[in-house]
């Protein structure tokens, strides 16, 4: 739990891969972990602020389903205001029943044309980047491809500033 908060507070990310932890990278020992699924920054901080930890089973088993999500949406808080004190950041969140074991990815061979065509025909806000042994290695964000302008000229690309 110190962890997710520790990261939600650093980071503005909306998205957040989850991984087997790295046995041994293949990809330039620049992978994270094989790839188990994606985890959104709305769900995690409603899983915080409900206090849905392994520890605490008993008080909200049976009491989690797709409502307590609804119930956030679209004005999730914001995690400078979920309160988890010094034990609860030792608690452990298991994140297999929220997240989506199939999100949309790309290989990171892709071209980017080839990602800028997917964000726009599935309206993407990030996707996750794979080597050849489903390892992630990188995620692209609506963001990044906003900042390169792809000009096609005689069949090359170049990138426009």
């Amino acid at each position: 739990v110190g962890n997710i908060v520790d990261i939600l507070k650093s980071t503005s990310h909306n998205g957040f891969p989850i991984v087997d932890y790295p046995m041994q990278s293949t990809y330039n020992n620049r992978s994270f972990g094989k790839m188990r699924g994606l985890v959104l920054r709305s769900e995690l901080i409603v899983l915080l602020q409900h206090k849905i930890f392994s520890e605490l089973y008993a008080e909200w088993e049976g009491k989690v389903d797709m409502n307590l999500f609804r119930m956030a949406y679209p004005r999730y808080p914001d995690i400078s205001r979920i309160f988890v004190s010094t034990t609860e950041r030792e608690y452990h969140v298991d994140l297999r029943p929220i997240m989506n074991t199939t999100p949309i990815t790309c290989l990171h061979s892709t071209s980017l044309p080839q990602m800028f065509n997917l964000f726009r025909a599935l309206g993407l806000r990030h996707m996750l980047v794979l080597n050849d042994n489903n390892e992630v290695v990188g995620m692209v964000s609506r963001k990044d491809l906003a900042r390169f302008r792809v000009k096609h000229h005689g069949g090359s690309m170049v990138r426009e500033v």
